[in-house]
């Protein structure tokens, strides 16, 4: 392995040869953390989380809900926002979601089922909820101008799929200028290979994929 990716998240599948030139391009370097960080949680609903539903798997969801719980008390604790997103219900039958797949009848009856955020880390009163019409949270939603209007730098990003969801959010993260932080085990994919990929591209590229428990001591620290 190549020596400047030692402390980075590196899966077994990606070969040297490949490191070799992500180190040739200088990627994979540290952003680190600003000042004033907030939490994006991206679409950990029933729907995604649980076996009940043709989206979901609970082996893998089940844990990024659990450290995702962990990040949430933290940043309360703390007074860091939270910010929650969701896929929009209200896109009419024939249209796209949040993937390409057109939204029928029976998926929509079957998001509007499961489109309710986990138990474990139901939105406080304070917390910000909102809906998002495609994989991006910052697409056609006016998350950015919060961030900045409230000062925030810093993103940290939990939530399911890694490849889709969480993906899409962190590249917009990113092109919004937003430090951005993703802990490996609060996010969750139904594919494990697109999980292990979409970590290694988000850290080589657009964010810092860390550990949750040094996500937790961070937002415990900032004040």
């Amino acid at each position: 392995m190549a020596s400047d990716f030692e402390d980075r998240y590196i899966p077994d599948v990606v070969p040297e040869t490949d490191l070799e030139y992500f180190a040739k391009g200088n990627h994979g370097t540290r952003i680190g953390w600003g000042t004033n960080p907030a939490v994006l949680v991206v679409d950990i609903t029933e729907e995604f989380v649980t076996d009940d539903y043709a989206a979901g798997r609970s082996d893998t969801g089940m844990r990024a809900v659990d450290a995702t719980a962990e990040i949430i008390d933290a940043a309360r604790a703390n007074g860091h926002p939270i910010y929650y997103t969701t896929p929009s219900t209200s896109l009419p039958v024939g249209y796209q979601g949040t993937t390409k797949r057109t939204v029928t009848e029976a998926s929509r009856r079957e998001r509007e089922r499961g489109n309710v955020i986990h138990e474990s880390i139901e939105p406080a009163s304070a917390d910000y909820v909102m809906e998002k019409p495609r994989a991006s949270a910052f697409f056609d939603t006016h998350l950015a101008n919060m961030f900045h209007h409230d000062g925030i730098d810093t993103l940290v990003v939990t939530g399911l799929t890694t490849s889709g969801c969480v993906r899409a959010s962190v590249v917009d993260a990113h092109s919004s200028n937003f430090r951005t932080i993703v802990p490996a085990e609060g996010v969750a994919d139904r594919s494990t290979i697109s999980h292990e990929i979409s970590l290694f591209d988000m850290d080589m590229k657009y964010a810092d994929v860390t550990d949750t428990e040094s996500v937790v001591e961070e937002l415990r620290a900032l004040e």
